[in-house]
């Protein structure tokens, strides 16, 4: 999957979950969080590029598939699709235990951390 693509799915999936608004800046501006308002407004900070080397497998080896009725169906989710759902996960926790002020959310090592602007 190229970075684009990865950058489409993983918007995708997050709009299932927060409101997002148009943003002059790269990254995405999240407005609400499963139907509650996130306020003041939180500005993730991700690109196609940053994405990809935050959630990449390419160099995990990515498992044989089995049969769809040999397994459950989770054990058929690929660890990209699982690495996405943990970043979002985190994302939610973020948003949730920021401090004031603390408004901007960039992708670090083994998560999600809320930051000043002048730390973004």
């Amino acid at each position: 999957m190229d970075p684009q693509e990865r950058y489409d799915r993983f918007v995708s999936a997050l709009g299932f979950r927060a409101g997002m608004a148009d943003t002059a800046t790269p990254g995405l501006e999240l407005t609400d969080l499963d139907g509650e308002p996130v306020d003041p407004t939180v500005h993730l900070h991700v690109c196609p590029q940053t994405l990809a080397e935050h959630v990449g497998v390419d160099d995990v080896e990515t498992p044989a598939v089995p049969e769809a009725g040999d397994v459950e169906s989770d054990e058929l989710d690929d660890p990209e699709a699982a690495r996405l759902q943990t970043l979002l996960a985190q994302i939610e926790e973020a948003i949730l235990v920021r401090e004031p002020g603390h408004d901007h959310l960039v992708l670090v090592d083994g998560g999600v951390r809320a930051v000043t602007s002048a730390d973004a």
